[in-house]
């Protein structure tokens, strides 16, 4: 075990629940990692419901005052998901060798992200594990909850998007090609819409509009992974100018950055640290580009604040809340702050997105639709008024 002294194993000891029978000082401390045996890199992921699930029972247990390793006993018997059960009895055994939790938990970094083991070693300084445990807890909930409004703003319209184009080409392959006949035997006097409807149909039925398409897909895939980095790059980059769009992107990413932030500086991690920690956890790579130079003005004493002035994503909000945090020591708080209002507008823009999104796709669908209609109908609407004529 890692100590200063013989009283830091004494008290280290006691809160894991040993009485040690002799303590011997050894000159090399134990600084290996905790070897695991997991397979892949794709097993390494644990849902955030079952981290945020694990977090706030750990904590509750903390907080009742049972010792980490029997903490950790009884959470790998409850735990249901597989990997994380496998996570939890190594980290059990880590701790029984003398490892710290933090210690043993930065070993599994597609599990426990760097911001997880920087707040549970800061809790394992100041003693309150659970508190910190907590606030974690509300940290993977949120990036939880605002998933899920991602995912509910766009659901009914990819819902509307796919049964649409699904009712297009069933048109398109089943019921044009069965009106053919008829509308063929009217010769000349077709009208262009019809002319086009038929033309289109036609290629749809023939094998080498789909080979050529499916040729198309697999060219498409396999340049995007070749270069998937500089697609996602592009793509990326791409969202960001696309409006709206744009903004829910960089807003939810830097109200990710933000809460992170305040997180760690409000239990006393430096700055310096929380923010490289803070931008590891941005996603998008533009945004995490931009962000990666504030370590270098905070290293020559430059202000938070005046940092993101150089940003492209340093707002006047952001910006303007950050300085009045500095001059009141309320840093931490201030980011807390620019978090809360940025999710509230990132959810704002997402239900007007989606109530633009839906109208605008029925409408194209409806447009579609009503092409196929009139190109089949016009036909007969002239036939019968030359007859009546």
């Amino acid at each position: 075990m890692d100590a200063q002294n013989r009283g830091s194993v004494l008290a280290s000891l006691a809160e894991l629940g040993y009485v040690p029978v002799r303590i011997s000082e050894q000159a090399v401390s134990i600084d290996q990692p905790v070897k695991h045996s997991l397979p892949s890199r794709r097993q390494h992921r644990v849902p955030a419901l079952h981290m945020a699930i694990f977090t706030r029972q750990f904590a509750s247990l903390i907080r009742s005052a049972v010792p980490i390793l029997r903490a950790l006993n009884i959470m790998e018997e409850q735990t249901k998901h597989l990997l994380l059960r496998k996570v939890l009895h190594e980290l059990a055994e880590a701790v029984r060798q003398g490892q710290t939790l933090s210690f043993a938990m930065a070993q599994y970094p597609e599990v426990f992200s760097p911001l997880y083991v920087n707040l549970v070693q800061s809790g394992e300084i100041t003693g309150s594990l659970d508190v910190i445990l907590d606030r974690l807890t509300q940290q993977l909930e949120q990036d939880q909850a605002m998933r899920a409004k991602v995912r509910m703003a766009f659901a009914y319209p990819a819902f509307v998007g796919v049964v649409g184009c699904f009712s297009v080409m069933f048109m398109f392959t089943f019921v044009i090609p069965r009106l053919s006949r008829l509308l063929l035997g009217l010769g000349e006097r077709l009208p262009w819409p019809t002319r086009a409807l038929l033309a289109i149909a036609q290629w749809v039925s023939q094998p080498w509009f789909w080979s050529i398409l499916f040729g198309v897909i697999l060219a498409v895939g396999f340049i995007w992974k070749m270069s998937q980095d500089r697609g996602r790059l592009l793509w990326e980059r791409l969202v960001l100018h696309l409006g709206w769009l744009g903004t829910v992107v960089q807003q939810s990413e830097m109200a990710r950055f933000a809460r992170s932030l305040g997180l760690q500086v409000n239990h006393g991690i430096s700055i310096l640290q929380a923010v490289e920690i803070s931008v590891h956890g941005v996603s998008n790579y533009p945004i995490r580009t931009d962000l990666s130079h504030l370590t270098e003005g905070l290293r020559q004493g430059t202000a938070l604040s005046d940092c993101l002035k150089a940003c492209s994503v340093g707002t006047a909000f952001l910006v303007n809340t950050i300085a009045v945090g500095e001059e009141t020591g309320k840093v931490g708080d201030a980011l807390i702050e620019v978090a809360n209002y940025y999710e509230r507008d990132t959810e704002r823009l997402l239900q007007s997105l989606a109530n633009l999104i839906e109208p605008a796709l029925i409408l194209t669908v409806g447009l579609v639709v009503g092409f196929i209609v009139i190109a089949v109908l016009l036909p007969i609407f002239e036939m019968g008024a030359t007859y009546n004529y």
